[in-house]
């Protein structure tokens, strides 16, 4: 049985719920403005509190280490820590949060930096797209049904989606140890590659998948035998032959199709490959199923 209340005055509109989900549950959310020096304890609290500072300044204290934060920035209180956290007094600020709990919580706060010890991070985010996922679930707090409950949730996905985007942008948070198996990204890779072989860029593979181009090369030489340019240019040999072959279209065209604007630089490579031009290639082997015919 979910409970949904919207509670707002002139500086503050938060929403408290309650579903009793397994994986993941919206527990609340909201918008401050907070007043000169307002303080709060959220030692007791349950779930993760994901705030994201929009405006102004304060300061946070956990377990009796204390920061100094500012607009540009998120933090995050856990369960279970003692915390604090107030506005400044002469530029306090305001900021936006979602509470979130459930047996995968603590996965995807980890996946979003915030990983034993760490409670603060620079936001490499637009902070408005935060506020607008915030206020979007706020609209939704009256629609005590199961499209409310399955909306709120997916503005609560959405929102840690976008932490977890803001980390893989931090050079720092970037550097942590991937979340899947390494033949699950090669996998990806080979099925990117093969889809969009015409004009695939390595970079572009790695950043489809949120790893580094260097990890990504190292993983797939090692499942693979060979690196993802090598494997790319391979896969565009191969078409090549087979529209030699299976086609009268002209090798400038077959350039165009599997990714050389070049027609010369084409030829080059896949007499490289095959020991002939284009052109000789599609000879040769036409010769040979005649006289073979």
């Amino acid at each position: 049985m979910e409970r949904t209340a919207l509670f707002e005055n002139s500086r503050y509109r938060t929403m408290l719920s309650q579903r009793q989900l397994e994986e993941l549950m919206l527990l609340t959310c909201g918008v401050e403005s907070c007043v000169p020096g307002y303080e709060y304890d959220a030692g007791d609290r349950e779930g993760y509190h994901l705030h994201v500072i929009l405006s102004g300044k304060g300061i946070l204290s956990v377990n009796g280490q204390i920061t100094q934060l500012h607009f540009g920035q998120m933090f995050i209180t856990k369960p279970g820590e003692e915390t604090w956290y107030r506005a400044d007094r002469e530029d306090p600020w305001s900021y936006c949060w979602m509470a979130y709990d459930g047996t995968e919580a603590l996965q995807y706060t980890e996946a979003a930096g915030f990983t034993s010890g760490v409670n603060w991070l620079n936001c490499r985010i637009d902070t408005s797209r935060f506020y607008t996922l915030v206020q979007n679930t706020l609209e939704y707090s009256s629609n005590l049904n199961l499209s409310g409950d399955l909306l709120r949730l997916a503005k609560l996905m959405e929102y840690l989606a976008v932490a977890i985007e803001s980390a893989n942008r931090d050079s720092k948070v970037a550097q942590r140890k991937p979340e899947y198996n390494s033949a699950v990204y090669v996998e990806y890779a080979v099925n990117y590659l093969q889809a969009n072989y015409a004009n695939a860029k390595i970079n572009d593979v790695a950043q489809q998948i949120g790893i580094n181009r260097s990890y990504l090369t190292s993983i797939f030489r090692k499942q693979m035998g060979l690196s993802p340019q090598e494997y790319l240019m391979q896969y565009r040999m191969d078409k090549a032959q087979d529209l030699l072959l299976e086609s009268d279209i002209s090798v400038q065209e077959i350039a165009l199709r599997v990714g050389y604007e070049n027609a010369l630089t084409f030829s080059k490579i896949f007499k490289s490959y095959y020991g002939l031009s284009p052109a000789h290639y599609r000879q040769e082997n036409r010769r040979t199923e005649k006289e073979s015919g």
